[in-house]
C-alpha cells in the first residue's frame, strides 16, 4: 500500500525542505505547493515542486489550487503550512480542505489568537504566563497618550509578522544590506516610540507597544512541540537562540539544543491551557531581572530550525505525519543536548553586527562553530538545493548594495 503523500507549503529553503527531508527519509512522498518557481526546495531528491497561484495576490485562488489538486490524489494528503500565512489560511478554510487533507491543528479561534501578538498577550493574561507589558492603540492618539506610562525602552511589533514582510516596510525598517529584515524596533523614549509608529503607520498601523525584557541574546529559548488531537504531547525539543540578526531582535542564526524542565514546564501549562493540537513553536526569554522566562512569541506551525531536533533524536515531522494518519506512534521526548544549528549566510553577517558591538571575536566565532552541527540547507545527502541557495544569496546581495548605491 503506499504511503499517504505530504503536501508543505509552501517549499521554502527551510521549513518546508526540512520536513521534506525528514519524511523522504521514511519513503514518504512529499510535495512542495508553492507560487515561487525558483524555491531552492525544488532541486531536493526528496521533494517535486507543485506551483500554485500567490495567496498573497489571491487568497482564494490559492485555496482552491490546494482543492483542486487534492483532488487528483488516491489518498489524503498530509497537510503542513509552515508559514503564518499559510497556517491560518488553511486553519480557516479547514472545511473546504478536509476531504482532500489530513491536518492536525487547534479551532481557527486558538489559531487565531496564539498566532497574534494581541491574541498572544491576552492568553499569557488568562492563563498567568509570564510576559511583558503590552498595549495595543488603535491610533496615535493612543499612542502619545500611552508614552507616560511606559518603560522605556519598549518595543513596538507587528500585530502579525507578515504585516512587516512588505517591501515599503522591508525597506524603511532595514539599516543596510547584509541586515536581515527587522521583526521590532526598539524606542529608547517618547519621542522615538511616536516617530516610528508614524513613519510605519503610513503603510500599516497594526502593531503593538511591549516592554523590552532586558539580557543577551543567549537568553532567548525556543520550544517546539507536537500535541495529538487530544492535546496529549508526542514531541518536544529546545533550542538556546545564541545569535540573532538583526542583534537583540531577529532571527536565530546559531542554536544550541538545551534542555530546561522550567521551560517545558510553561510551555506545556500554556498549551494545554488552549488546548493546543499539532506543530507548534513557543520563544520565551529569561529575564534578568527576575530570573523568570517571559513568553515572547508562538508559531503555529513548525520553525526554521525545529529540524534541529531531528538531529538530535526527535523526528518531529515524523512524529506529525504518523499521528495526523491515526497511526500508532511513540512519544519522542528526550534528545541530545548541545547540538548546534547554523545558518551560515545569516550568522556570518551576525558575528560582524556582534562584533562591531564588541561583543564577539573572530576567534571566538569560529571556536563556536566546532562541535556536532547542523548546516541550514545545505545537506551532504541532499546538496542541489543549498548549492543553488548559495547563487541566489549572491544575487540577491548584489541587488541590496547596488540599491544602497
Amino acid at each position: 500500500m503506499d504511503n499517504n503523500a505530504a503536501v508543505v507549503t509552501p517549499l521554502d529553503e527551510h521549513m518546508g525542505l526540512d520536513i521534506a527531508r525528514s519524511l523522504g527519509h521514511h519513503d514518504i512522498p512529499v510535495y512542495g505547493i508553492d507560487p515561487d518557481p525558483k524555491a531552492v526546495g525544488r532541486l531536493s531528491k526528496y521533494c517535486k515542486l507543485v506551483i500554485c497561484p500567490d495567496p498573497n495576490i489571491s487568497e482564494a485562488d490559492y485555496v482552491q489550487f490546494l482543492i483542486d489538486w487534492g483532488k487528483t490524489q488516491n489518498n489524503k494528503s498530509v497537510l503542513f503550512p509552515v508559514s503564518d500565512e499559510t497556517s491560518l489560511i488553511c486553519s480557516r478554510e479547514r472545511q473546504r480542505l478536509q476531504p482532500y487533507y489530513e491536518f492536525v491543528m487547534p479551532d481557527h479561534i486558538t489559531m487565531e489568537r496564539m498566532a497574534t501578538k494581541k491574541g498572544l498577550a491576552s492568553a499569557a493574561k488568562e492563563f498567568n504566563i509570564p510576559a511583558p507589558q503590552t498595549i495595543t492603540p488603535a491610533n496615535i492618539e493612543e499612542v502619545v497618550a500611552a508614552t507616560p506610562h511606559l518603560s522605556y525602552p519598549v518595543i513596538i511589533k507587528p500585530i502579525e509578522s507578515r504585516y512587516w514582510h512588505t517591501p515599503e516596510i522591508v525597506h524603511l525598517l532595514r539599516k543596510n544590506a547584509l541586515s536581515g529584515r527587522v521583526k521590532v524596533v526598539l524606542c529608547h523614549d517618547s519621542l522615538e516610540l511616536t516617530q516610528f509608529y508614524q513613519s510605519i503607520a503610513r503603510y500599516d498601523d497594526r502593531m503593538i507597544i511591549q516592554e523590552m525584557i532586558p539580557g543577551p541574546d543567549e537568553n532567548l529559548a525556543y520550544i517546539s512541540t507536537y500535541l495529538n488531537r487530544q492535546s496529549e504531547l508526542l514531541a518536544i525539543f529546545a533550542g538556546r537562540k545564541l545569535r540573532v540578526i538583526p542583534v537583540g531582535f531577529g532571527s536565530a542564526s546559531y542554536v544550541r539544543s538545551f534542555i530546561d524542565p522550567e521551560l517545558e514546564k510553561i510551555a506545556l501549562h500554556l498549551l494545554r491551557s488552549v488546548g493546543y493540537q499539532g506543530l507548534g513553536g513557543i520563544e520565551f526569554k529569561k529575564d534578568v531581572r527576575d530570573g523568570r522566562y517571559k513568553l515572547i512569541e508562538f508559531n503555529t506551525r513548525f520553525g526554521m530550525w525545529d529540524a534541529l531536533g531531528v538531529r538530535c533524536g526527535v523526528d518531529t515531522p515524523f512524529v506529525a505525519y504518523q499521528d495526523t494518519l491515526n497511526q500508532s506512534m511513540e512519544p519522542q521526548l528526550t534528545y541530545r543536548k548541545n547540538v548546534i544549528w547554523v545558518d551560515l549566510q545569516r550568522d556570518v553577517r551576525a558575528f560582524w553586527s556582534y562584533h562591531q558591538q564588541g561583543l564577539l571575536t573572530l576567534d571566538q566565532w569560529l571556536q563556536s562553530l566546532r562541535g556536532e552541527k547542523m548546516w541550514a540547507v545545505f545537506s551532504r545527502d541532499d546538496w542541489r538545493p543549498g548549492i543553488v541557495f548559495c547563487f541566489q544569496l549572491l544575487e540577491l546581495l548584489w541587488t541590496r548594495i547596488t540599491r544602497h548605491l
